[in-house]
């Protein structure tokens, strides 16, 4: 969709040390925020553990929350690019998570035009837009019978992007849970399963430290 440039979606790193009253900066966020249009920036283009299925129609389910929406964002624009293509492809399902809707919903439009075109359904949760705490965990817990559908019988692929901190831990267990209610499963059943998934190239996490 973009063949000739690089997108990047950033959040500024910074955090005050309650003890010194100091107010410190991620170095590499900052440097870019101190860049002007037409500077000259080095950077290396790393290949990624994410590889979209061969065949168009197999559908892709994905995990992200804030920036981890960025490659959820790119593996859509290329079904989009397919289907101008003439291609057939199968659904693509986002479970995006962050606090707030009204400052943290990225590329909303963008997405929700992706949706009117009937590619892409979005599922967010935003945690502090409600009294009780929703995170992408919990959707993808509610969408048991859905998410089971598309994995197990349709043979789909998921997607995990976020923090390494308790992001991976979370969506495997709502997963697990997608196994055991979806397909009446016991717990080490709906463990192995998993594993097979991961196995198989179609349960794949990049997360950030």
């Amino acid at each position: 969709m973009h063949p000739d440039k690089i997108e990047l979606c950033i959040v500024a790193v910074d955090w005050e040390v309650p003890s010194r009253k100091e107010l410190r900066k991620g170095q590499t966020t900052s440097y870019l925020i101190g860049c002007k249009p037409g500077d000259a920036v080095a950077c290396a283009v790393k290949p990624s553990s994410i590889v979209l299925p061969k065949d168009p129609t197999t559908p892709i389910l994905m995990a992200g929350m804030g920036t981890g929406l960025a490659p959820w964002r790119a593996l859509t624009q290329h079904r989009i690019a397919q289907k101008k293509a003439g291609m057939k492809v199968g659904p693509c399902v986002i479970y995006y998570g962050a606090r707030k809707a009204a400052t943290e919903w990225l590329y909303r439009e963008e997405l929700e035009g992706y949706e009117k075109e009937g590619v892409l359904t979005m599922r967010t949760a935003f945690s502090r837009d409600q009294a009780r705490k929703i995170y992408v965990q919990n959707r993808i817990a509610e969408d048991y019978q859905n998410v089971y559908r598309m994995m197990m019988e349709e043979k789909g692929a998921f997607f995990v992007c976020g923090s390494s901190r308790n992001v991976p831990e979370d969506i495997y267990t709502a997963m697990k849970e997608v196994m055991m209610k979806g397909g009446k499963m016991d717990e080490p059943h709906a463990e192995a399963a998993l594993s097979s998934l991961k196995m198989d190239g179609r349960y794949t996490v990049e997360a950030w430290s």
